[in-house]
């Protein structure tokens, strides 16, 4: 058998399917999910955290549109194709219950990638929809779920892109990052589905699998990591039964926000920039400082990947002569 040559890393494969560790760390080098895309991630995040709200009103209403997946809300399973006596409803309480925990994934999706956890909690979200080791269990087909998360990137795409204040830079950074994250948890909702590498199942721990699948939603090993208790941001924490009335008699949410303000922030909807542009003073105060790399050391600039290095100048195509030659030719 030859010696791998100079510059080829081995991969095991029966680590793939048995280590989330190795799995990851493989889609990572591949991705080439680097330091950088952590500082992009970890500078963007309070821009991705403003448009989450809009992004979830914007997946339950897409969700549903169509019957195949408004019904799972009911049924709990995408394969059974029986109707409800009752179709649920945008504005009744699980709905507003399950945008709740959407707003805790996209609020742990847009924290630190850093740290195992965060990978971990990414994985689980696969388990958690294969039906396995939950008293009420949940199963959806994996084509929902791929077309639902291509849906959310498309909307954390087009919103980035169009932020007035963001340097062009720091957008390409924050959407290359969130592109291989999204394409990583991809693939940890993939692999639950799929039938590659099930001669490794021995290899696995089944009373562990059970033991993590039977968590509550938002637990990992034990430990909270969504919601009030977790990492995340407690601003993303109301539950819409936690509303209780005061002597007034107005009804607020834990955090004291009244229904209506609760609603108001509900509705938004399209780009959650939109009307940034009417409002110069919020404007100012959003205005997002030119963003540098975190290095002592500043590289120069090339141009970023995809980006043509051909200018058109008076109808006419400058900079030829820095293209190398033409490898179809």
């Amino acid at each position: 058998m030859a010696a791998l040559p100079k510059n080829m890393d081995h991969v095991d494969r029966r680590e793939l399917y048995t280590s989330l560790p190795v799995r990851v760390q493989y889609l990572q080098q591949f991705l080439e999910f680097s330091a950088d895309d952590v500082v992009a991630l970890i500078d963007g995040q309070k821009y991705i955290k403003q448009i989450i709200p809009a992004i979830v009103n914007m997946v339950y209403k897409k969700l549903l549109m169509h019957d195949i997946t408004a019904r799972v809300f009911t049924t709990r399973d995408s394969r059974v194709e029986e109707d409800p006596d009752e179709w649920v409803k945008e504005e009744g309480s699980q709905i507003r219950h399950r945008k709740m925990f959407l707003r805790w994934y996209l609020t742990k999706l847009n924290s630190d990638p850093s740290k195992m956890e965060y990978w971990q909690y990414l994985d689980k979200v696969g388990l958690m929809h294969v039906g396995k080791g939950r008293k009420n269990p949940l199963h959806v087909d994996y084509i929902f779920l791929g077309a639902c998360l291509g849906y959310i990137q498309d909307a954390m795409t087009e919103a980035i892109l169009s932020h007035p204040r963001l340097e062009l830079t720091q957008k390409i950074a924050i959407v290359k990052a969130i592109g291989k994250v999204i394409w990583i948890q991809n693939d940890l909702l993939a692999k639950w589905h799929l039938e590659d590498g099930k001669e490794f199942e021995d290899d696995l721990d089944e009373e562990e699998i059970q033991a993590e699948a039977a968590e509550p939603e938002g637990y990992i090993k034990g430990r909270r990591v969504l919601g009030s208790n977790g990492s995340d941001d407690d601003s993303l924490t109301d539950r819409p039964s936690s509303v209780s009335s005061g002597r007034s008699g107005k009804s607020t949410t834990s955090l004291g926000r009244t229904v209506e303000q609760v609603n108001q922030a509900n509705e938004v909807s399209g780009c959650p920039f939109s009307g940034m542009v009417h409002a110069p003073k919020v404007l100012e105060t959003q205005r997002a400082a030119t963003w540098r790399p975190r290095r002592e050391d500043s590289l120069p600039m090339s141009a970023p990947t995809g980006i043509p290095k051909l200018h058109l100048v008076d109808g006419r195509t400058v900079c030829k002569e820095n293209l190398g030659p033409n490898p179809f030719q």
